[in-house]
């Protein structure tokens, strides 16, 4: 109680009361409701998803393309999410089944290979110059710099293939289209679901050629960064992110500036006797009493090492050396990393490549992590893009002939069964690895299957492989060979 609280209790003690009522009910429950003077420049509004974005979406988006081009640490949280998500790239593995569950390992062998063939870069695409991997890369990075990507699902002369597309081809200038609402381009029914998108014809160049084409949603793939149920359109992941590497930079450029300025080492000349002597002393020059002296500006001298220079009388040397470093710098460009990487959901290890400040324990455990980022994109990727992706092939690639399914029609979907093989990892210490994975083998706890695609590998080719192995060493040798490799 203050001192007015008390004045006012002694005068009016109704008032003190509710004076202290309606402070108890402006004290906030949570801390982070503090409505207080400490708080008090903490605004913040509530409002949908689609309400927050759109005025800021096309600034993040450009803000975070200039830093994609020009910024190396962000560029590292991209070529590390492109290496680790995508990496060289995830392997179709068909699991068409008899009526008995048993593979049919001849029709699964046939589809593998008319899929790997579509997905060179003259198959896979309607440009022609970007296979599978690299569709897959792009999808990655525009996901996390631009907040989504587009892609369209296209037939070409007959032939299947897929067309790229960036947000910025969603029109923004139409609201409604029918009885549907249109919002950024992407046009939803009563239930917020796309059931078309309203695309720009822009050339190369970025000219608009005055044209808009309403595609159905089931021929446009969309994959955006969603954080809210809210949303229609995407927003950047790394928008918060941007304003601390926008900042570093500065700081980089400023202690790259001090650091210059403090390699040059300059000296400077001081005269101790006056400059109007007139010729006082051995070559000395000035003017006579009373008359001006012409300000002809001091002449530069130059330095070499070993040199020896007689100066004029009275003249005296200082050295210009800028002192100071710039200690700050380093430590500032580790904190900003660490959180750019948090913010992609990665370590500072996996983002800088940095890894003084580790030991076994803490790197695998960083890495365990950072693979949980990398798998739950992995799965993302194949759930949203290459699923129906293949889905839509094997379709087009039985009617052409390519695969031949003669019952296809009446349950595709027993045929389009397959299993994704995102690539491995390698571990810190293989050995230690390897050993845990044979125990977990050995005692049921795992199989082949997992420790094959962990590694990025189908573990029937590695069983093929290895019998071929055999019996060649088998035949080479002329002795029995077991399983191991070794002799029996």
């Amino acid at each position: 109680m203050n001192v007015l609280d008390r004045l006012l209790l002694a005068v009016n003690p109704k008032a003190a009361l509710e004076r202290a009522q309606y402070r108890e009910l402006y004290r906030s429950y949570y801390a982070a409701a503090d409505r207080g003077r400490k708080k008090g420049g903490w605004t913040a509004t509530n409002a949908t998803g689609e309400v927050t974005n759109r005025p800021e979406r096309d600034i993040v988006r450009a803000r975070a393309r200039h830093l994609e081009a020009n910024d190396d640490m962000l560029k590292a949280v991209v070529l590390d999410l492109e290496r680790n998500v995508v990496g060289t790239g995830i392997t179709l593995q068909a699991r068409v089944r008899d009526q008995d569950g048993n593979d049919q390992e001849e029709l699964n062998n046939a589809i593998e290979r008319a899929w790997r063939r579509w997905s060179r870069p003259e198959n896979c695409t309607v440009t022609g110059n970007m296979s599978l991997w690299e569709v897959c890369q792009m999808a990655v990075r525009r996901r996390y710099v631009d907040g989504g990507i587009l892609v369209l699902k296209t037939y070409a002369s007959g032939a299947f293939r897929l067309q790229l597309l960036e947000v910025d081809d969603l029109d923004t200038s139409i609201l409604k289209h029918g009885g549907n609402r249109v919002v950024g381009g992407v046009e939803i029914d009563e239930y917020n679901r796309p059931v078309a998108y309203h695309l720009r014809r822009q050339e190369v160049s970025g000219l608009w050629s005055g044209k808009v084409v309403r595609v159905d949603a089931g021929r446009v793939i969309y994959l955006p960064h969603f954080t809210r149920c809210s949303q229609i359109r995407e927003m950047s992941p790394a928008a918060s992110s941007l304003p601390r590497i926008d900042d570093i930079n500065l700081l980089v450029e400023a202690a790259l500036k001090k650091e210059q300025v403090q390699a040059c080492y300059g000296m400077a000349v001081i005269r101790n006797t006056p400059g109007n002597l007139g010729g006082i002393g051995r070559g000395m020059t000035g003017t006579a009493p009373g008359q001006e002296e012409k300000n002809e500006g001091y002449p530069m001298e130059y330095i070499a090492p070993g040199m020896i220079k007689y100066l004029q009388p009275g003249e005296d040397i200082k050295p210009i050396a800028p002192s100071g470093v710039s200690s700050t710098a380093d430590a500032m460009i580790r904190t900003v990393q660490r959180q750019a990487g948090a913010g992609a959901g990665l370590s500072y290890e996996a983002v800088s490549r940095d890894m003084s400040q580790v030991n076994y324990s803490s790197a695998r455990q960083g890495m365990l992590q950072d693979r949980k980022t990398y798998g739950e994109l992995q799965q993302y990727l194949i759930d949203h893009f290459l699923e129906p992706v293949y889905r839509e092939w094997l379709s087009w690639a039985v009617l052409t002939g390519q695969v031949v399914i003669p019952d296809y029609a009446g349950d595709p979907e027993r045929y389009q069964e397959a299993v994704w093989i995102p690539p491995g990892w390698e571990w810190i210490d293989p050995l230690k690895e390897a050993n845990a994975n044979a125990r977990a083998l050995e005692t049921g706890q795992t199989t082949l299957q997992k420790i094959c695609a962990a590694r990025g590998e189908d573990w029937r080719e590695l069983l093929e492989q290895r019998a071929r192995e055999i019996a060649w060493l088998k035949e080479f040798t002329g002795e029995e060979i077991n399983s191991d490799g070794k002799k029996s």
